[in-house]
């Protein structure tokens, strides 16, 4: 069994043209900017090693989000932003976890693959997040003892985010001068569940990167079971339902391991 904490932090910067067909002179709107920065959702999970063998590995996890990080951050005009700008999601979820790996070279080269699920409940400002499924495969060469180079391909497919909410539209120069610029205009009243037309998305990307053990550098207790990480996702295909696309993204990052148990 294995007790595995994760603990975002998280750094956003965004802008937008808020309230188009609303404000200015000509409907143009206002420019906005947002920034916020802190820890976003914590993540607790549990593995367990269904199959240890001398070449193969079978792990099985199931993790929780917890709702930690904040979801009241406001723009420069001092409006609340919506969730999806937020450094939380605002509410709980589920991610069971599959993971895999295979001994082609023994201690030289490994195979390896997984599968994530996860499954966020709706939060209190009547918005849900769409399920996410990830699927990973890949190698690892190890170089030297401490140094782990690694190349894998990345697939995650989002499903629609959910709001529960009336539908309105802005209003435009077919409109007329009595509506345009103003207020939006009602489609319907009723509040439902609706979803998101600009969520939801594909992508896959090819991910060279590296693991570099420090424990086989520097020999201490600081450095012991503790490695640095860093990886770049360069996108091979991608759907993003006319909204924002992910371009090459670089993740980097510390690991520490801690044996909580000595082995009889």
């Amino acid at each position: 069994f294995g007790l595995q904490f994760t603990l975002p932090y998280v750094w956003r910067t965004h802008h937008h043209i808020d309230g188009l067909g609303e404000d200015g002179t000509n409907g143009e709107g206002e420019s906005t900017n947002f920034s916020a920065n802190g820890i976003g959702d914590i993540r607790v999970g549990l593995k367990y090693n269904m199959l240890p063998t001398l070449r193969s590995l079978v792990v099985l996890g199931f993790g929780v989000f917890l709702p930690t990080g904040s979801t009241q951050r406001t723009d420069s005009l001092g409006n609340l932003m919506e969730s999806t700008a937020q450094l939380g999601r605002g509410a709980v979820g589920l991610n069971p976890t599959l993971y895999q790996t295979y001994e082609l070279v023994p201690h030289k080269l490994n195979q390896f693959s997984s599968a994530s699920y996860r499954h966020t409940f709706q939060n209190n400002d009547g918005y849900q997040f769409g399920d996410q499924w990830d699927f990973n495969l890949g190698l690892n060469l190890v170089t030297v003892p401490w140094l782990v180079v690694s190349s894998q391909f990345n697939y995650r497919y989002m499903v629609h985010d959910n709001f529960s909410s009336s539908l309105y539209r802005s209003a435009t120069p077919a409109d007329g001068p009595a509506l345009f610029p103003g207020e939006p205009i009602l489609i319907d009243p009723t509040i439902q569940n609706r979803s998101v037309p600009t969520t939801g998305s594909t992508f896959l990307s090819f991910t060279p990167g590296f693991n570099l053990s420090l424990d086989g550098i520097v020999e201490s207790a600081w450095t012991r079971m503790t490695s640095v990480y860093f990886f770049s996702a360069i996108p091979v295909a991608r759907d993003s339902n006319n909204s924002l696309a992910q371009g090459t993204s670089y993740v980097f990052g510390l690991t520490r391991s801690f044996q909580m148990l000595n082995p009889s």
